[in-house]
């Protein structure tokens, strides 16, 4: 009985907190490994040559990004519970961590690549501790709409970063903006051979991604632009250059004091980031697959792949929509997958590494302008717009953010204005006054159903929000509002409280004074569909006493039908 008891506790334990014991257990490896070994394949064809890219947006040499990727698709695979989400460097991440450690590195000699595992550590530690305290509930916070907006700017942002090493000329500026006034001012010195090289490399992705979609575009242009340039050996083409063959070292970074408190901070924001975007897609590949994710075990998924990319010297890793996109597109069965290219990446380590070397400059900011040509596409906002407008100038205020501003005040603005809709939704929540529909007899709200009529000398209002200290003020407001306006003169409050599910001690004050002011007009109050706990609490409090037991009504409906 013992030994069974702690055999279904092991289990379940593992089932909860390592999800690869149990999709292992059901794998089907006759049917699904071979599908898996080419998924893997198509993954690590478009996450080798953008690792390089996005080490270079972090402003880090182009092996630190394989540097990251191993360590960092196991750690997701083990912990996981996404079927084809991978865990790698991103865009998104590389200009956030670019940010912070540019800050840090000026003028003060500190290694880039020994701050940049610095904060995977830091950003790694960070999701763990936030999913073993059950913290997932605040990636609810940050508005999608205003994420949406963030990476579309962001997008935009580094493509026209790009633009130095893609047409071979020199761009200053403090911000995104400046960058491209940069840009035009300087064409006219643009280096031809990056031209030739760096516009053909982009076009060339577009049109194999278009008319070839089955080959590895990214991969495959790479390796053109390599032989190019061992071919014809261009004079002033700018080359990746030296990267170093074989494995990193495995280690903790090592940090002073006063860079442990800049890293803490930069590790929330890139935190913030990375699992916003990464969780957003893998909650849409979750439809499809019938992957169950909990966002805590997530966090813990994402800690480990950032701490084992911080080990291994690499960056900071997140949710890669492109190329979870590419293991959706390839059938990925599981993590498998992943498995498979963190085995070629290793392999490219090892043998290939001095292959790259001749990859040129602008070859590789064509990788990088193709991979985010979809997230930087202003378009992505006009369901938003169609939608609500409101939104939509938030999350287009956040975009011009991020190309005026930089990205982590524009992160920081983003975190305020998420908050701040949070708070003026539950401030001022939505309201309405009912009324009968002369079709049908149903009670619905006048501002939707115009056909609706007010129920003469009695009130039916509906408060659209638990009823706490931060609304009970706007709810006692529009209730004097809506008596003060009814015509005839109202006898009778009916307030529907379905959507009232919870009272803290401000709510129950906001309805006894409510009572009380009404009493003065020779109001009469009664409520409807009030759930138990909001029952029990004007009960304890004697609100219920000063009702009336009669004044309490199952159904809305009967309320009215009471009469004055």
């Amino acid at each position: 009985m013992g030994t069974t008891s702690t055999s279904t506790d092991s289990d379940s334990f593992l089932s909860r907190y390592v999800p690869m014991a149990a999709w292992l257990r059901d794998y089907q490896w006759n049917r699904w490994l071979r599908i898996d070994v080419i998924a893997g394949i198509s993954v690590a064809a478009l996450l080798i040559p953008e690792s390089l890219g996005y080490a270079k947006i972090a402003g880090l040499p182009p092996e630190v990004g394989l540097y990251a990727a191993p360590l960092a698709l196991l750690g997701y695979v083990i912990f996981g519970r996404s079927t084809v989400l991978v865990l790698a460097t991103s865009s998104s991440t590389a200009a956030v961590s670019a940010s912070i450690i540019a800050g840090m590195v000026s003028g003060k000699g500190t290694d880039p690549v020994m701050l940049s595992a610095a904060l995977a550590l830091f950003t790694g530690v960070i999701f763990v501790v936030a999913g073993l305290l059950r913290l997932g509930w605040v990636a609810n916070f940050m508005s999608k709409t205003v994420i949406e907006g963030f990476i579309v700017g962001l997008s935009i942002s580094i493509i026209i970063g790009q633009f130095d090493d893609l047409l071979g000329i020199e761009i200053e500026g403090e911000n995104a903006i400046e960058k491209l006034l940069s840009v035009f001012g300087n064409i006219g010195n643009a280096d031809l051979s990056a031209m030739v090289v760096g516009i053909g490399s982009l076009l060339l992705l577009i049109g194999l991604e278009r008319f070839i979609p089955k080959l590895p575009a990214a991969l495959t242009v790479v390796i053109l632009s390599v032989f190019y340039v061992q071919i014809f050996d261009p004079a002033t083409l700018a080359i990746v250059g030296d990267i170093p063959q074989g494995l990193p070292s495995i280690g903790v970074p090592t940090l002073s004091a006063s860079e442990i408190s800049g890293l803490f901070a930069g590790g929330l924001a890139v935190a913030l980031i990375g699992f916003s975007e990464g969780y957003g897609g893998a909650v849409t590949y979750a439809r499809k697959y019938g992957d169950r994710l909990e966002s805590n075990q997530e966090f813990i998924a994402y800690g480990a792949s950032n701490i084992g990319a911080s080990l291994t010297s690499g960056m900071v890793v997140g949710g890669s929509l492109s190329k979870s996109a590419a293991n959706d597109a390839a059938g990925a069965k599981s993590q498998i997958s992943n498995v498979v290219s963190a085995v070629l990446v290793i392999l490219t380590l090892l043998f290939l590494a001095p292959f790259f070397e001749s990859l040129p400059e602008a070859t590789l900011a064509a990788v990088v302008i193709h991979a985010l040509l979809h997230s930087a596409d202003p378009r992505k906002l006009a369901p938003v717009w169609r939608f609500a407008r409101l939104e939509f100038w938030i999350a287009a205020g956040v975009l011009a953010a991020v190309l005026v501003l930089d990205t982590l005040p524009a992160i920081v603005l983003g975190v305020v204005i998420s908050i701040g809709i949070v708070i003026f939704r539950v401030s001022f929540p939505q309201s309405s006054e009912l009324g009968r529909d002369p079709e049908t007899g149903r009670l619905e709200s006048l501002n939707i159903h115009r056909g609706a009529e007010a129920v003469p000398g009695i009130v039916v209002y509906r408060f659209e929000a638990p009823l706490f200290y931060a609304n009970a003020e706007a709810f006692a407001t529009r209730a004097h509002d809506l008596i003060d306006a009814a015509e005839p003169e109202a006898r009778v409050l009916v307030i529907d409280c379905e959507m009232m599910f919870a009272v803290d001690y401000t709510g129950v004050e906001a309805l006894d004074g409510l009572i009380e002011d009404l009493e003065m007009k020779d109001v009469e109050i009664r409520l409807a569909r009030v759930h138990n706990d909001m029952l029990e609490r004007i009960r304890t409090s004697g609100t219920l006493e000063a009702i009336g037991d009669e004044q309490i009504f199952d159904r809305i409906g009967d309320a009215v039908a009471k009469g004055i």
